[in-house]
């Protein structure tokens, strides 16, 4: 929701400025215009306000790349967390898959002995039907032994044959192996243990073949968890990239939007560069009209020239190149503490030429008064905060007009005092000397 709102402002600045841009090029100073001076501050004045909407749009945006990058450098962590949460992941499936290999080949195996030994049950089966027949034929040659020990004459025989209860019953019968020679005897105990071992390998078969299918059953149902396992983190794997795939959107258009914001707030701020240069060509050409408006006819007033703020000694900033500010300054600036107030009087006598009383906070003179005093010269007292004269009026020397203030482009409580010889600004010192 944040980037939307953001990234609504930032459309929104672009169709304010690309509908209001044509500010700087409506007002660019014109030497072929005939303009008066009030015509000019009408200008500036709305170059000044044009660059006020700039700043409180910057200030805007500046917040707006605050928190976009706040919330890119958020999404960038969670984006990494959310990385290393796929890669998690994936491991677990990967270590999952050699588990499952590894069972899929224990199954495998069992599968294998399961396989054989139903060969061996088969193999043993086929074998005792093999016995089976032989039994029978042995049987047909038993029958004869019988018949001749009958024939012979043996009275227990009977008695023998009707007390058994099937062929192997009758060969374990110890009457009758007993009266059976050495030779038969050795014959049927070698049928006797052939059919007990094959009894008991098949039972030995059986068993571990029951034992393996047991086995394999119990494998089967891991492999079934396995898959299940596997299934389940398939499902984390899936959401997990959808999640990183957000995060990665996120942080493209966060970046977007930074890359937008700063492309637009150094926009504004070439505008207001240019339009400042602006407001700087204009004020030359107010103080060039100034300069005509200037009565060169006006008898000079010789004599000395007044302190135009007694009692009040402290420079803040002197004539010439300043250092602070990296530019040359064009007077000499007068700001002791407690000096916001106090009378600012003319320094010679003279006509009012300027009395601003209009201005905008931070920037040029705020309010100021201009004195031709004739022979070329003018004075200048800016950043007032109260103007006391008017355009025309003749005033003495001595005589206040205005109160010391910190209007316009000021840091603080201070008279901006100048002197000009034909436009061209002159060290104060070199005319007055501080009372």
């Amino acid at each position: 929701m944040k980037l939307k709102k953001i990234l609504r402002t930032l459309t929104s600045f672009v169709t304010i400025f690309a509908m209001t841009s044509g500010i700087i090029v409506t007002y660019a100073p014109a030497g072929a215009e005939d303009l008066t001076v009030d015509d000019i501050k009408d200008r500036i004045e709305q170059i000044k306000q044009d660059n006020e909407q700039r700043r409180d749009e910057i200030s805007r945006i500046e917040g707006d790349i605050s928190d976009t990058k706040e919330n890119l450098e958020k999404t960038a962590k969670l984006l990494d967390e959310q990385k290393e949460l796929v890669d998690y992941y994936y491991n677990l499936v990967y270590y999952k898959n050699q588990d499952i290999t590894e069972l899929q080949g224990n199954i495998d195996t069992l599968t294998d002995e399961i396989a054989k030994k139903d060969e061996a049950i088969a193999t043993a089966e086929k074998n005792i039907e093999k016995l089976d027949k032989q039994n029978k034929d042995n049987l047909e040659k038993f029958a004869q032994i019988v018949r001749t020990m009958y024939t012979s004459g043996s009275s227990d025989m009977f008695g023998v044959l009707a007390g058994s209860v099937d062929f192997y019953d009758l060969m374990i019968n110890s009457e009758v192996v007993g009266k059976i020679s050495e030779q038969n005897l050795e014959f049927m105990n070698k049928l006797t243990a052939d059919m007990k071992q094959l009894s008991s390998d098949k039972k030995v078969l059986e068993t571990d073949k029951k034992d393996l299918e047991e086995s394999k059953k119990q494998l089967d149902g891991k492999m079934t968890e396995l898959l299940s396992e596997k299934e389940e983190l398939s499902g984390l794997v899936s959401d997990a990239e959808s999640a990183k795939s957000t995060y990665e959107s996120d942080y493209s258009n966060y970046s977007a939007a930074v890359s937008d914001l700063e492309n637009r707030q150094s926009s504004l701020e070439y505008e207001i560069s240019v339009s400042e240069a602006d407001i700087e060509a204009y004020e030359e050409q107010i103080k060039e009209l100034i300069k005509q408006q200037t009565n060169p006819d006006k008898a000079y007033q010789e004599g000395e020239w007044y302190w135009p703020v007694p009692g009040r000694s402290y420079i803040s900033c002197n004539f010439g190149w300043d250092d602070d500010f990296g530019r040359w300054h064009k007077g000499v600036d007068i700001g002791d503490g407690g000096i916001y107030g106090d009378s600012v009087l003319a320094s010679k006598a003279g006509t009012v030429i300027v009395a601003e009383t209009s201005y905008i906070p931070g920037y040029s003179y705020g309010m100021y008064v201009v004195v031709d005093h004739g022979g070329g010269y003018t004075t200048t007292y800016a950043h007032l905060s109260a103007v006391y004269v008017s355009v025309g009026q003749e005033v003495a020397q001595g005589e206040a007009l205005g109160a010391v203030g910190s209007t316009g482009y000021s840091t603080g409580p201070h008279l901006h005092f100048e002197i000009r010889l034909n436009g061209e600004p002159d060290n104060p010192f070199n005319y007055v000397t501080m009372v």
